[in-house]
């Protein structure tokens, strides 16, 4: 009789790694790849090889680490994909040097999160609506404009003026969340 998978606690504690690092997975693809659908599909490719590949994944070893060279490789065949239909596109190297630096950058990702919470949490409801439908859906703007009968030329100034100041929100939370640190 075989053993059932879900009863599996190697199954389980794998489960449990891939699970946690979805955001920090999603984020650094995002940080790499254009399009918000595009980044999602990539990660969803990223997870299917995770899972293939689960059992020569070593129990108590960096899960991230070994997730993110994954992501890596599918980076880097995507752009060779695109390379070879013409696209213009990084070189090997240039993306092997992002790639690594983004990674360091990433372990400070749960911080920045908290801290971007706070600051959404600090904006107009309009602007936290048009910001969730540039970042969490796939619609194009001009969809947004037409409903709120505002012009996409005017809402991308606006996009402008709140990553800045979204940005500068975020360095100031980070900043004092450092110095409440010991």
């Amino acid at each position: 009789m075989t053993p059932n998978p879900q009863s599996d606690p190697d199954t389980e504690e794998f489960v449990r790694e891939l699970t946690n690092h979805q955001t920090a997975m999603l984020a650094y693809i995002r940080s790499r790849v254009p399009g918000s659908s595009g980044a999602r599909d990539l990660l969803q490719d990223v997870n299917i090889t995770l899972w293939q590949r689960r059992d020569s994944f070593e129990l108590g070893t960096n899960f991230k680490a070994w997730a993110f060279q994954t992501i890596r490789y599918h980076m880097f065949n995507q752009r060779r994909k695109l390379a070879s239909q013409g696209w213009l596109v990084f070189d090997d190297d240039l993306l092997e040097r992002m790639a690594t630096g983004s990674e360091m950058d990433s372990d400070g990702l749960e911080e920045r999160h908290i801290a971007l919470r706070k600051c959404l949490s600090r904006l107009r409801p309009k602007d936290r609506e048009l910001l969730f439908h540039r970042y969490a859906t796939d619609a194009p703007l001009q969809e947004f404009a037409d409903r709120t009968k505002r012009s996409a030329g005017t809402l991308k100034a606006i996009l402008y003026n709140l990553r800045a100041a979204l940005r500068q929100c975020i360095e100031r939370e980070l900043k004092a969340s450092a110095a409440h640190t010991p």
